[in-house]
């Protein structure tokens, strides 16, 4: 079909053989995607399925389904009655899908009850994707919590295939009071709180007990030993709330809270993480590169690993792990980690390339959604099967989506080459007089390409040669992506048109390598004021 790349070629308006350009920041901000949720702290896709999302509600004990982007009336599971909600810090906790959960049905979840911390798991209903057999339930590991809060919450499956269970210390001050042990649970190997676990639950060590489900790596560090469990990984957690891989790279990000001092951010590469290495994070006695005076280890000691990043209280009280970014819309956020602090609402991002803090953001201002919207208490980060990223508040019961910002709406009708999709938003331009841009991402590099205009959501429309008629689009312009696929098309103005028209953009290339020749972008609509 090499002949819809000619056509596509014939409606150039001006040639202009553009240099490669160091690629621009993309703006980015919060924007509301679903709410009406009771402290909402976890969402989630399940693998192979890119319709679904799964949002789990703290003390509702509900996990409930959004297909398409509506939420399902009917819970995906109700755990009411088995779940201890009292405190800030007990409740449902967390969910993670067994990696084969297309096939097996299988999902696991965190939660508190009867004294405890249990790890269950549950079953799909085999006919309706969107419900969860109740009845299905089977203890895979349980155990006691001293206290009300420390409570941990977080599991993943690495990409090991284990799953990996986060711990708090067990709760009080300075790790210690009833059910701790001397020098704090963090430091002892015989207890599993305070730690990071990692067990494979499609094994069985203990045929005999029905509350243990699982068996041990044969990998893990402490296999064979006689003083520390089995379970046990990595030492020297506070309070590990949430903690994820990168996708891409494999490489763990934890984000751990502080107690009076600081907060922290701790980082496990992928060669580390795949060997399944021995990890003391340092706490009781250091709070993160901190020496606390507190017993259990030796602050500064060579076998403590500190954390690659952090803030004071002065900044804030309560880290919130989240994310590396690895999602399409916005391709220069690529490799920033994205975490925030509960208390004081502020939210951040970093760079680490395995060895050096490259940078760290404040993007408390950048992701404000505005008009009148507010986001407060960032319990946790989500993420779609797509890599984009979003925000829960736990306080508003509201949950917000993180995508470019400008003054267009992405509506997602692009036709992909066999080189993928290339991304297009917007900024600017809608006024009279106002300039403008269209800025294309993941491209391919040094592509002939236009941008062209239409009345119609369909690229149809274009490949039949329809320009809007009547329009000044000086954005009908053929230009030469960059090396790395990416091009900033400007505008003089969109303004002189009738008030509440809306026209439709979109970005296309030639593309060599595609079967149909040709790759066209999202559209964004744009609506004259």
């Amino acid at each position: 079909m090499r002949h819809v790349a000619l056509a596509l070629l014939s409606l150039v308006v001006i040639a202009i053989l553009l240099p490669a350009v160091a690629a621009q920041s993309t703006p980015i901000k919060a924007e509301l995607f679903q709410n009406g949720y009771s402290r909402p702290l976890q969402l989630l896709p399940a693998p192979g399925d890119s319709s679904r999302l799964f949002v789990v509600e703290q003390n509702q004990a509900d996990i409930h389904v959004i297909e398409n982007g509506v939420k399902v009336a009917t819970p995906f599971l109700d755990l009411t009655g088995l779940v201890t909600t009292g405190g800030n810090e007990q409740g449902l906790l967390g969910l993670a899908f067994h990696p084969d959960y297309a096939t097996n049905r299988q999902f696991y979840v965190n939660y508190t009850g009867g004294g405890g911390t249990k790890i269950v798991r549950y079953l799909r209903n085999a006919a309706n994707p969107n419900l969860a057999n109740a009845g299905s339930a089977q203890m895979v590991l349980e155990f006691s919590q001293p206290q009300s809060n420390h409570n941990g919450g977080g599991i993943v499956f690495g990409p090991d295939g284990y799953l990996w269970i986060a711990t708090g210390d067990g709760g009080n001050f300075n790790d210690t009071g009833s059910g701790h042990v001397a020098g704090g649970n963090s430091q002892s190997g015989t207890t599993l709180l305070g730690k990071m676990l990692r067990i494979d639950v499609d094994g069985d060590d203990f045929p005999t007990d029905p509350n243990l489900n699982y068996s041990i790596p044969n990998d893990n560090p402490f296999v064979a030993s006689a003083t520390v469990l089995p379970e046990i990984i990595h030492f020297g957690l506070r309070n590990p709330w949430r903690y994820n891989f990168d996708s891409l790279t494999g490489d763990l990000y934890i984000g751990d809270v502080g107690q009076n001092s600081r907060e922290e951010v701790d980082f496990l590469g992928s060669a580390d993480v795949a060997s399944a290495s021995f990890i003391n994070w340092g706490w009781r006695c250091m709070e993160g590169a901190i020496c606390t005076g507190l017993s259990g280890c030796t602050c500064g000691a060579s076998d403590l690993t500190g954390p690659i990043a952090g803030y004071p209280h002065s900044v804030g009280r309560s880290l919130t792990g989240g994310y590396v970014y690895r999602g399409k819309a916005i391709p220069d956020l690529a490799g920033n980690y994205f975490y925030a602090d509960y208390q004081t609402n502020k939210f951040f991002s970093l760079i680490y390339d395995g060895t050096a803090l490259i940078s760290t953001q404040e993007r408390t201002a950048e992701l404000a959604p505005g008009g009148g919207v507010a986001l407060n208490s960032p319990a946790s980060y989500g993420v779609d099967s797509d890599g984009e990223l979003y925000i829960c508040d736990l306080a508003n019961g509201e949950i917000f989506k993180i995508v470019p910002d400008g003054p267009f709406e992405g509506l997602g009708n692009g036709f992909a080459g066999v080189n993928g999709l290339p991304v297009l938003y917007g900024t600017g331009g809608v006024g009279a007089g106002e300039p403008g841009s269209l800025h294309v991402r993941n491209a391919v590099s040094s592509s002939l390409a236009v941008a062209f205009g239409s009345l119609t959501n369909n690229p149809v429309a274009f490949y039949g040669g329809v320009l809007v008629p009547g329009l000044p689009l000086a954005i009908s312009l053929s230009m030469f992506t960059n090396a790395s696929g990416e091009i900033d098309l400007p505008w003089a103005s969109l303004g002189t048109n009738p008030p509440g028209l809306v026209i439709y953009i979109q970005y296309g290339f030639d593309d060599p390598g595609a079967a149909f020749g040709v790759s066209l972008s999202n559209a964004i609509s744009v609506t004259f004021p």
